[in-house]
């Protein structure tokens, strides 16, 4: 088996935020074309397939992008793909370039003893719009039987998580003097008033993903002084249970002037995309075949949800495909200051992928 370690903080330290993946999207399909067929897919997406006569198609999914390191001067640790005592640090290590590193290691050291296909598939712009990529692949090649998601789980088996969508608030007011403001309409007050109704309404429960969340992450209104501002805007940040539609979410919030965000996203390619950011939760039972093999064949590890939202919005979500989540490293780390992984678990996480393809595709 090829190192994961090593090729782990190979991945690292190639920088590729979102929409900027080209040079390790390139390094991807170099370290693929040494054991399976290996191209740029859709959106510059990466696709390897392992093909080995019949049985089961198999996908490993991952995405390449990774949000920026901000609040560098607070790193006390590498920022860019080192080991340093046994972890690998640097933005990416858990979310979530050591579990692409893991999976191409273990479907490396399988690649002659398997019956069936396995694609390992790795996309951009997930962290700005999650299964947008994976949907052109999984458009375009033949449907998995399973997906197995690379996300952080400490090697736990990941089984679902909330959903998500991101809420515009638009408010209109009048503009007047500072000095006079019953001469105007205060957009701003507005919107505040707006934000509490929302934030006061009661939020769902799912029994297996627990509550919905909605947070503000962004306001903005005014543009002068002295001048009552006319207008002011939001985004809110909704987690969300399963069953929850566009429809049935905004009608949660009737009487408020509120609507998904869509956002467009520039590929590396130069292709573009609009998007309506809202992604649906999901869960997995064991009882599903092919989740209770890969839960055995990985030795019945924990079972757990994600508290952020995956590529499996698309693949499980809206396409009901069984998908589950393994990949090394604490996704409470993600998008922190020192990111980091310790290298025997991007070892042990190989390791399980190796077992896991081996036992499904015997």
């Amino acid at each position: 088996m090829m190192d994961p370690a090593a090729l782990a903080a190979r991945l690292v330290g190639i920088p590729s935020l979102s929409g900027s993946e080209a040079d390790l999207a390139d390094e991807l399909l170099r370290q693929l074309g040494r054991f399976c067929e290996a191209e740029r897919g859709p959106l510059g997406t990466v696709v390897g397939r392992l093909h080995r006569g019949d049985g089961p198609t198999i996908m490993l999914q991952g995405h390449m992008d990774t949000v920026p390191v901000l609040g560098r001067s607070a790193w006390n640790r590498p920022t860019d793909g080192r080991v340093e005592d046994g972890v690998l640090w640097g933005r990416g290590a858990v979310d979530m370039k050591s579990a692409i590193a893991a999976q191409i290691a273990g479907a490396e050291a399988v690649s002659e003893g398997i019956r069936g296909t396995v694609l390992l598939v790795y996309v951009p712009h997930e962290e700005t719009a999650e299964g947008v990529a994976l949907s052109h692949v999984l458009d375009a090649v033949p449907i998995p039987d399973v997906v197995v998601l690379g996300e952080p789980t400490g090697l736990e088996l990941a089984l679902g998580h909330r959903g998500r969508a991101v809420l515009r608030l638009t408010v209109e007011g009048s503009p007047a003097h500072a000095s006079m403001p019953d001469l105007g309409d205060n957009a701003v007050l507005k919107c505040m008033g707006h934000l509490q109704t929302m934030l006061a309404r009661p939020l769902p429960v799912d029994p297996v993903l627990g509550q919905a969340t909605l947070v503000p992450v962004y306001v903005s209104g005014g543009d002068a002084t002295p001048v009552v501002p006319e207008r002011c805007s939001g985004l809110l940040d909704r987690r969300g249970v399963r069953g929850e539609t566009v429809v049935s979410l905004l009608d949660d919030y009737g009487g408020v002037p509120v609507s998904v965000e869509t956002v467009e996203l520039l590929f590396y390619t130069g292709e573009r995309v609009r998007v309506q950011q809202f992604f649906p939760a999901w869960w997995q039972a064991l009882e599903n075949p092919w989740a209770d093999k890969i839960w055995s064949a990985l030795g019945h590890p924990p079972t757990k949800a994600w508290r952020f939202s995956t590529d499996g919005v698309e693949t499980a979500g809206r396409r009901a495909i069984p998908t589950v989540g393994y990949g090394p490293g604490d996704e409470r780390q993600a998008h922190r200051v020192d990111e980091g992984v310790p290298a025997v678990q991007i070892e042990q996480a190989a390791e399980g992928y190796r077992r896991l393809l081996r036992t499904l595709m015997r």
